[in-house]
């Protein structure tokens, strides 16, 4: 890799990382741009974790990446993706902010985002 690539992370990756079961360095090391959906973030600040500090290092992680407000370039993707297949909104309004941000994305679910939008990348951390 070049050095100069971007990554979305999708919600399920933070909650990953707050249980420490992904390596945030590993994961991360190939990229210079890390961004994560507001709808991530209101999905893991909302998440019911296991105990205070899972939410404690999430709350870090979270000062790492710059999060993606939903605007209109973002709405008519996620229109888009919805009209076009079988995908819940959450998942387009994510996969809709990696392909605005020209950036790649990070699942546990690669089968949710698989064949909707080509140009995205997506990773798996597993």
């Amino acid at each position: 890799m070049n050095g100069k690539e971007s990554l979305v992370l999708d919600t399920n990756i933070l909650i990953y990382l707050s249980k420490g079961e992904i390596d945030f360095k590993q994961i991360t090391l190939d990229y210079d741009k890390l961004y994560i959906s507001v709808i991530s973030y209101m999905e893991v600040m909302g998440f019911n974790f296991g105990n205070n500090v899972e939410k404690e290092i999430v709350e870090k992680y979270l000062t790492s990446f710059e999060i993606v407000q939903t605007d209109m370039e973002i709405a008519n993707l996620t229109i888009k993706y919805r009209s076009e297949n079988k995908i819940k909104i959450p998942d387009a309004i994510i996969l809709a902010t990696a392909n605005k941000m020209n950036a790649h994305l990070i699942t546990r679910n690669i089968t949710d985002f698989r064949n909707i939008d080509r140009s995205v990348i997506l990773k798996s951390p597993f």
